[in-house]
C-alpha cells in the first residue's frame, strides 16, 4: 500500500472518530476556541468531516495553540506547554499514528524503566567502566524546522504531508491570540502528541551513529543522554557527542559548568538517571521523588479530612491505587510502576510504615495495600495479578459499582456507553493525579 494510501486511512473520517473516542473525549483542556467537550460533542460529526476533507485536499490550518506554564521549581523557567484546540488534537494524533507507523522498525520508543532496566544490567555486567550523562539544554525549542523537514521527506516524499506538518510545528503558541502573531521557523511545540515523534526523527542519524559504536551502550530518553563505556573514553566521546548535536544546531549542557544537568565519572560513582539513583549496585528513587511521593499521600488525607462526606471507603480506593497503580488504556500507570526496577527494598518498606503512620496520624481505621506487595506482583505476576487493577477489563457491572461505591454516581437509567463514559472519566482524572508522582525525572 502506498504512502498516500496509508495517509489517508489515516485521516478517513471512520479513523478520525476512532481517535476521538479512544484518546481525545476525556480530556478537559480547552485550545484558543474556548471549545469544552460538551460543545463539541454535537459538532463532533462536522467536524470529522470537516478535518478529513481539508486535511486530504491539502488545506486544513490549525488554530494557534494555547499556551500555558508548568513550574519546573522554584527559580527555574517554567516549560511552555501548547494546547491545541479539539478538533486539532484529532489532526494532530492522525499525524502522530502516521508518523509512527511509517518510522516502524526505525524508531523505537523506550519506557524510562525498561532503560533503566538495560542500564543496570549493562552496569552489572561488568563490561564497562565509565559513564556520560548529558542533558540536552532547550531542546524542542531549539529543533530546526528546516533539518527536521529535512529528515522527514527520506521517508515522506509527499510534498503535501511535509506541508501539513510544517503548518503543525509552525503554528504559533500564545496566551491571547493577535493578528501580529507570526509562525515559528524553528521549535517544536510541548504537549502536543506528535512532539515525541518528531524529536525522534530530528534526532535519527545521530541516535543510530552512536548507537552503532564499538564498546559503548548508549541510551537517550528525550533530551537525556546515558552512555557506558570505558573510563578512560569519556572525555573523548562526551566531545564527539557535543560536537554532532551542534552540527544540528543543539547545545548540551557542559559537564564541567553544569555538573546538575551533565556530568561525567566512574561506574560504581552516585549519579541520578530517569529519576533513579545509581550508587554502586544499589538502585533507587531519587529523593525528590520519594518526597513527592509522601507529599501525594498526605494530600489524600488532607483531601479525606476536609471531605463533609468523609467516605473511608473512597479513601481506601484512592490509597490503594496511589500504593498499587493502575492499568488503564493499556497503559501502566504509576509511582510503583515507574520504579519498578529498583533493588533497595528498604524504601518499600519505609513507605508501607509511612502510610501506617498517616492512618494513625489521621485517625482512620482501614487496610490498605502494601507497597512491598505492590512490587512484587509488579516484578513477578504482572499480567496474572489481581491486585493491581486492570481497569481495562472491568465489566460494566463493576464499572457500576465503582461509580456508585466510591464516586456516589447513580448508574440508574443509564446505557451502558453511559457508563462506561462515566466510568473512564472518572479514571482518567484519578490516573492523572497518579502521573505527577514521577514528574519530576530531573529534567
Amino acid at each position: 500500500m502506498s504512502i498516500r494510501d496509508r495517509f489517508e486511512y489515516f485521516f478517513s473520517e471512520d479513523y478520525l472518530h476512532h481517535i476521538y473516542q479512544d484518546v481525545i473525549v476525556l480530556s478537559n483542556a480547552s485550545g484558543i476556541d474556548n471549545l469544552t467537550q460538551k460543545q463539541f460533542w454535537p459538532r463532533l460529526n462536522d467536524e470529522v468531516s470537516v478535518i478529513s476533507r481539508k486535511v486530504l485536499a491539502g488545506s486544513y490550518r490549525f488554530s494557534k495553540y494555547k499556551l500555558r506554564l508548568i513550574s519546573k521549581g522554584r527559580g527555574k523557567v517554567p516549560r511552555e506547554i501548547s494546547i491545541p484546540t479539539i478538533r486539532d488534537r484529532i489532526a494532530l494524533r492522525a499525524l502522530c499514528d502516521f508518523l509512527v507507523e511509517r518510522h516502524d522498525g526505525v524508531i523505537k520508543f523506550e519506557l524510562p524503566q525498561n532503560m533503566v532496566k538495560a542500564a543496570k544490567e549493562e552496569i552489572q555486567s561488568g563490561k564497562y567502566t565509565g559513564f556520560i550523562k548529558l542533558d540536552v539544554s532547550n531542546f524542542y525549542p531549539s529543533i530546526s524546522h528546516q533539518e527536521l523537514l529535512r529528515r522527514l521527506r527520506k521517508r515522506v516524499r509527499h510534498p503535501e504531508i511535509i506541508e501539513f506538518v510544517q503548518s503543525a510545528v509552525a503554528t504559533p503558541t500564545v496566551s491571547r491570540s493577535r493578528a501580529t502573531d507570526v509562525k515559528g521557523t524553528s521549535g517544536v511545540p510541548q504537549g502536543l502528541s506528535i512532539s515525541n515523534i518528531l524529536a525522534a526523527i530530528y534526532l535519527i542519524n545521530v541516535d543510530r551513529c552512536f548507537s552503532n559504536f564499538a564498546d559503548i551502550a548508549y541510551h537517550r530518553y528525550i533530551d537525556d543522554i546515558f552512555i557506558l563505556c570505558d573510563y578512560k573514553d569519556v572525555y573523548s566521546i562526551a566531545r564527539e557527542i557535543v560536537r554532532r548535536f551542534r552540527r544540528i544546531g543543539l547545545t548540551i549542557h557542559d559537564p564541567v559548568k553544569a555538573p546538575e544537568k551533565s556530568t561525567m565519572g566512574k561506574v560504581g560513582e552516585k549519579f541520578d538517571y530517569l529519576g533513579y539513583q545509581f550508587k554502586g549496585r544499589q538502585i533507587s528513587p531519587r529523593e525528590a521523588s520519594i518526597e513527592k511521593l509522601k507529599e501525594s499521600l498526605v494530600s489524600i488525607f488532607t483531601g479525606y479530612k476536609h471531605s463533609k462526606v468523609k467516605s473511608q471507603e473512597f479513601l481506601l480506593w484512592r490509597l490503594n491505587l496511589r500504593i498499587t497503580g493502575c492499568i488503564f488504556q493499556k497503559k501502566a500507570k504509576g509511582w510503583m510502576f515507574f520504579f519498578s526496577e529498583i533493588n533497595d527494598e528498604t524504601i518499600l518498606h519505609n513507605l508501607d510504615r509511612y502510610v501506617s503512620k498517616l492512618l494513625e496520624r489521621f485517625g482512620v481505621t482501614v487496610s490498605p495495600k502494601r507497597f512491598v506487595r505492590a512490587f512484587y506482583e509488579i516484578r513477578h505476576s504482572k499480567y496474572q495479578t489481581n491486585y493491581i487493577p486492570n481497569f481495562d477489563t472491568y465489566s460494566i457491572p463493576q464499572m457500576a459499582e465503582v461509580l456508585e461505591l466510591y464516586f456516589a454516581k447513580s448508574t440508574a437509567g443509564l446505557a451502558e456507553e453511559e457508563v462506561v463514559y462515566e466510568f473512564r472519566k472518572r479514571i482518567d482524572r484519578q490516573v492523572r493525579d497518579l502521573l505527577t508522582d514521577v514528574q519530576d525525572f530531573g529534567y
